[in-house]
């Protein structure tokens, strides 16, 4: 029986009395018990990210359709504007007519007026230049050049009003300019001929300088 009893106890000892035993065993149960806390946070993360996803799907489906409703959108408002527009060939052929270089002549009271129409530039000139120099011909000549019309003026329009005003001068003559547009006031102040030209807003004003 002493015997039975130790050997019973000598069995038993490795299980419940043996310190290192049990911890070992409660190691063992801590890192399983760690192994599945990762799973399981992994099985969250894995989740949140699966979650993302669908979020993430559901902002591509969302942006997808905000671009499809804004190029709708826009592809509406070009058929408006077309509409708008009417046809776009006859809007280039009414901008284009603007935009040539003519002359208009006429008389008022003593005067020969001069109106520019157009982009008065280099090429401008020399499509303009004759009626202008037609105008300012003869003697004591009476000119009031019109730039109310112009579309367009640069430099090469400077040189056009300064040919005009000297063959007036020339002749005993005299010459009215009548401008009413910013920029080319501006083209004239820098070319130094607001002083020289004196240019008036309207042609009811040119007519009363005598």
């Amino acid at each position: 029986m002493p015997l039975d009893r130790g050997a019973r106890s000598a069995a038993q000892g490795p299980a419940d009395g043996d310190p290192a035993a049990q911890g070992s065993a409660d190691g063992d149960l801590a890192a399983r018990g760690s192994a599945e806390g990762d799973l399981a946070a992994r099985g969250s993360a894995d989740g949140g990210l699966a979650g993302q996803g669908f979020a993430d799907g559901d902002l591509a489906a969302q942006d997808s359709a905000d671009h499809l409703a804004a190029r709708g959108s826009a592809d509406g408002d070009l058929a408006a504007q077309g509409l708008a527009d009417g046809d776009p060939a006859g809007w280039d052929g009414a901008a284009a007519d603007a935009a040539a270089p003519r002359v208009h002549t006429h008389r008022v009271g003593a005067y020969t007026v001069v109106e520019l129409h157009g982009e008065i530039d280099i090429a401008g000139v020399g499509i303009v230049g004759p009626g202008l120099d037609a105008a300012t011909a003869g003697d004591e000549p009476a000119v009031i050049v019109d730039l109310r019309p112009t579309a367009f003026f640069d430099c090469s329009g400077l040189g056009l009003l300064c040919r005009a005003h000297r063959r007036v001068m020339e002749r005993g003559g005299r010459m009215r300019l009548v401008c009413d547009n910013a920029l080319i006031l501006r083209t004239l102040r820098a070319g130094r001929l607001l002083d020289v030209l004196r240019p008036v807003a309207t042609l009811d004003e040119a007519l009363r300088e005598e």
